[in-house]
């Protein structure tokens, strides 16, 4: 009550709506959305349309591909262990998940997303479930939290969202694990010691356990949507 009473006593906020700029090639970016992956930052998502860019929402559980005339790809988090049969029983969703990314398509995908590009994925059970098979390695059932928390992430090497040397602030929160996390990227908890190792990020894919609010770096999701656009259009030209 003294709380409520205390927050009353404060000036209004003036939070106005960031004035994001356009970029200069629109672009559909196909975003996974149903009961396997459905964790986002809303205002990630808000940056990226405000950003310039269409956002399309496909299920990996129930569509056969990916939508059409897309230059980029968001797999976020979620539950994918829940329904891994499901999902891998897919085969052409995950073929056109796969075909895409090799083919240089940029994509994000961020725990679960990231679950569901490995090489097989274990069920609730400890079942193991072939998956998309973008990152060699498998997703395991832990019994325990393996990371939890908010960390910094700082690049190596430069990849699709930032350049060596710059940072990323991120959380993880997750009970499976992968036998090869990455290493594109440090992942510090604040305020203490502990750090890690994290991330797969070749040129056109970032791929991860944390989850990212891009807001926080703009930057980071105007580099998403340039090499989408990028991609697009050099496609288009090919065609």
């Amino acid at each position: 009550d003294f709380l409520i009473q205390l927050s009353k006593t404060a000036e209004p906020l003036n939070v106005g709506v960031p004035d994001y700029p356009k970029t200069q090639y629109p672009v559909r970016i196909a975003v996974a959305q149903d009961c396997a992956f459905c964790f986002y930052y809303s205002d990630t998502l808000r940056l990226l349309e405000n950003a310039g860019a269409e956002l399309v929402t496909f299920s990996p559980l129930t569509d056969p591909v990916l939508p059409e005339n897309i230059g980029g790809v968001y797999l976020g988090g979620g539950y994918p262990e829940i329904y891994a049969s499901r999902l891998s029983q897919n085969h052409t969703m995950l073929t056109s998940v796969k075909h895409a990314i090799k083919s240089g398509m940029p994509a994000i995908a961020e725990c679960g997303g990231f679950l569901y590009l490995h090489r097989t994925l274990q069920d609730e059970k400890g079942v193991p479930h072939p998956m998309a098979g973008v990152i060699e390695a498998d997703a395991v059932k832990t019994e325990k939290l393996s990371h939890f928390g908010y960390v910094t992430l700082t690049a190596k090497q430069d990849n699709l969202l930032c350049q060596a040397g710059e940072s990323l602030p991120a959380h993880e929160f997750h009970y499976w694990n992968s036998t090869d996390c990455g290493d594109t990227f440090t992942a510090q908890k604040p305020l203490r010691c502990t750090s890690w190792q994290c991330v797969h990020a070749p040129k056109n894919l970032w791929a991860g356990f944390p989850h990212l609010y891009l807001p926080a770096v703009p930057q980071a999701a105007y580099r998403f949507l340039k090499a989408a656009s990028d991609y697009r259009k050099e496609l288009t030209t090919c065609i």
